[in-house]
């Protein structure tokens, strides 16, 4: 086997399987000759989801016999140097050392069959919109344990994140020299759940649990090249097998739910895309999550979060009417939360009303401040909001201030409180 294999020896049949427990279907149903060098994998978790006519329910000790088997198959199905990666809850992860990651004797002894070794544990971290816990914080995160055979190669510095500090001089230096940033850290944010929006989520029928492709082609870039045979022995939806084929690597899986047969896919899903270009990009960096979506970095834009308060403020003008009453409701929040709501911040117990209206005032007096005589009028004009052209520039500024106090929910009307108005 190499990285060159072709794909026209790969076949839904020989290399895509459903009703059959993996543990038998690797020592069998594996193509002669073929060895695979990444076992990608997110076994059933035990916590009664449903996987169809398959239970998900076990006893925890039958549970772990049934992973050790699934995995010490896959041990003697794999190349000599292979990986497998096992995607699961961290407490379950913890549940099962001791019997599936690295299984010991009843007495407490390693066993002496060969198995795989224990390489890393990665976080994966994701958004999460669950109703939140009475008594826990709320889940947003699993385990991915990385596992391997032998010696495989894995080329960790292939895929990165965006430097932090692009201004530093020897980061600068890097970057002129081709480099795109450091490499990954142990945990990986920003990679969302497969949800019932995500345009690879199957729904159709509906599966629980479907793994995020962006997940998956992550680690096959990592751990192998063009042609490589990636496997999963739990494969549900066959993401794991897609996300190989889209990625010019061969794919193979197996599930004990025969319901899962129409999840199979076809040679069409195979794209060349890699295999033609692997050569060219194996010894550069890339990113693998479009930077762009990363959470705006305000060390590395070199502001803080005064300045960029003031540049949202100053650029109101240029939104869409409903953007513009969003932000300002936005912004307000923020400095609600900033001046309120931080337990490590609280504010001397004085009279709350007073202090929340001078608080604003002179927030929001600031702001304003910023913001040219022009752009004013034009905001005043977006929400048809009446006023004399010749009017002064704190007149203006006032009108606004009035207008904001509108759109802003839960304030008293604090202008009138004062003896004048905060322009003046």
């Amino acid at each position: 086997m190499g990285d060159r294999t072709p794909i026209s020896e790969w076949s839904t049949d020989e290399f895509c399987h459903s009703g059959i427990d993996s543990s038998v279907a690797m020592k069998s149903l594996i193509p002669d000759g073929y060895k695979p060098k990444l076992f990608l994998t997110d076994p059933p978790y035990n916590l009664g989801f449903d996987y169809g006519s398959v239970s998900d329910s076990l006893e925890i000790e039958e549970y772990h016999k049934m992973l050790l088997r699934v995995f010490d198959a896959a041990y003697d199905a794999a190349d000599d140097n292979a990986h497998l990666f096992i995607i699961n809850y961290p407490e379950i992860v913890g549940r099962m050392w001791d019997t599936v990651i690295e299984p010991k004797n009843k007495n407490g002894s390693p066993r002496k069959k060969k198995f795989w070794t224990f390489r890393q544990w990665i976080t994966w971290c994701y958004p999460n919109n669950w109703p939140p816990s009475k008594t826990k914080f709320t889940r947003a995160s699993r385990a991915i344990i990385w596992m391997t055979k032998g010696k495989p190669e894995a080329n960790v510095k292939q895929i990165v994140q965006p430097y932090r500090n692009p201004w530093d001089r020897r980061v600068k230096g890097l970057m002129s020299e081709g480099k795109k940033g450091p490499a990954l850290y142990d945990w990986w944010p920003q990679i969302d759940l497969c949800k019932n929006v995500s345009t690879d989520k199957v729904t159709d029928p509906p599966y629980s649990n479907q793994m995020p492709e962006v997940l998956l082609r992550r680690i096959i870039h990592i751990t192998t090249k063009p042609g490589d045979v990636v496997a999963d022995p739990f494969a549900g939806t066959f993401s794991t097998v897609k996300a190989a084929l889209h990625t010019s690597r061969l794919g193979w899986g197996c599930d004990m739910n025969p319901d899962t047969k129409i999840y199979h896919p076809t040679i069409e899903e195979y794209k060349p895309y890699y295999l033609d270009i692997f050569d060219k990009i194996q010894d550069e960096q890339w990113f693998d999550i479009d930077p762009k979506t990363e959470p705006f970095n305000f060390e590395r834009a070199g502001i803080d979060a005064e300045n960029m308060i003031r540049a949202l403020w100053a650029g109101l003008v240029e939104l869409p009417r409903k953007q513009q009453t969003n932000l300002a409701l936005e912004l307000e929040r923020l400095e609600d939360y900033s001046n309120s709501w931080n337990i490590n911040e609280q504010p001397s117990f004085k009279n709350e009303d007073e202090d929340g209206v001078s608080m604003n005032l002179d927030l929001f007096k600031q702001l304003i401040e910023l913001i040219p005589r022009d752009s004013i009028k034009r905001v005043l004009e977006a929400h048809n909001i009446e006023f004399k052209k010749n009017w002064s520039d704190s007149k203006l500024k006032e009108e606004l201030f009035r207008f904001i106090e509108e759109i802003v929910p839960n304030r008293k009307n604090t202008v009138t409180e004062q003896e004048s108005t905060p322009f003046e």
